[in-house]
């Protein structure tokens, strides 16, 4: 058993190895290019993501070939992702490249709007479901090596993801409302959450509670709506508009007028700003409400 599971590991290396040596012959045959960095790149990861449905107990190995995969990418096309340090930390975007980013939606309001918006989030890199999670809780939302959790306030020490009993990831668009494929792993709208709290929310819509069942460090519901604690509550509304736009879903005008009333109560901090670098630099994409909190007022219907 343990020799089929070394030539299965040895035969992902081999198979790697061959994908970016034609990836790396592709580039410096510049005079040949029927395809860009960007399509052999996504190719190549498509490979990878075949040969971890064959052979699931490899998992682990697959992971440090994306990462490899990624790093690789971000070097050579400096496309993809932002540059990795000494320490194989992603080092925060560059925000001067993207000075013209929203610069398509000026004077546009609603309908047009929301189009231009969804052509500049779109073409974002999916990192996967597992990775995701692992992102999260080992980066993305780390700090200084504990994780706090966005309903209760309780923070977990840890260097990766934790047992899904204690905490795990919040679908801030729940999965039985439409957060699946690509949409399940996109990191603008997950974040870290007590497994219990998680629970209670369920698919829940965000809104006031007065007579709440269940409360825990600002957060509360009556089995009905789930209110968000005062902190956390612009993060929640600013993920909500930015899953409404890159997957063309519709939030109920109730639960809207809400999450627009958290977005002003609580505004863009320095935290949340961060967080959407960090983002960019797996997914190569940003939530750009964060960026540009007042586009929220030039859409009447999200």
């Amino acid at each position: 058993m343990r020799l089929r599971s070394n030539r299965t590991t040895m035969t992902l290396v081999i198979v790697t190895v061959l994908l970016v040596f034609s990836f790396i012959s592709d580039l410096s045959a510049r005079q040949r290019q029927s395809k860009s960095p960007q399509d052999i790149y996504q190719e190549m990861m498509l490979e990878l993501e075949e040969l971890e449905q064959r052979s699931p107990q490899n998992q682990v190995a697959v992971f440090k070939l994306r990462d490899n995969l990624n790093k690789l990418y971000s070097h050579i096309s400096g496309d993809l992702t932002d540059p990795f340090n000494n320490q194989g930390k992603p080092i925060v975007a560059d925000l001067a490249k993207g000075n013209d980013l929203y610069d398509p939606c000026n004077g546009l309001e609603d309908e047009q709007l929301k189009r231009a918006l969804l052509q500049i989030v779109q073409d974002h890199v999916s990192v996967g479901y597992q990775r995701a999670q692992d992102l999260v809780f080992s980066d993305i939302d780390n700090v200084d090596g504990y994780v706090e959790c966005v309903y209760t306030g309780r923070k977990l020490k840890t260097s990766g993801e934790p047992n899904a009993s204690d905490m795990n990831i919040e679908h801030t668009w729940p999965q039985s409302l439409g957060a699946t494929g690509i949409a399940k792993c996109d990191m603008h709208h997950l974040f870290p959450t007590d497994s219990r709290a998680n629970g209670l929310r369920g698919n829940n819509p965000f809104g006031d509670v007065d007579h709440p069942s269940w409360e825990q460090g600002g957060s509360k519901t009556d089995k009905e709506v789930f209110e968000v604690r005062p902190e956390q509550r612009g993060d929640t509304a600013r993920g909500m508009f930015y899953f409404s736009i890159r997957y063309n879903k519709r939030i109920d005008p109730k639960q809207e007028a809400t999450l627009k009333r958290w977005h002003k109560e609580d505004p863009v901090d320095a935290k949340e700003k961060k967080r959407n670098d960090r983002i960019q630099n797996f997914q190569n994409n940003r939530n750009p409400f964060v960026d540009k909190p007042e586009l929220v007022d030039r859409i009447s219907d999200f």
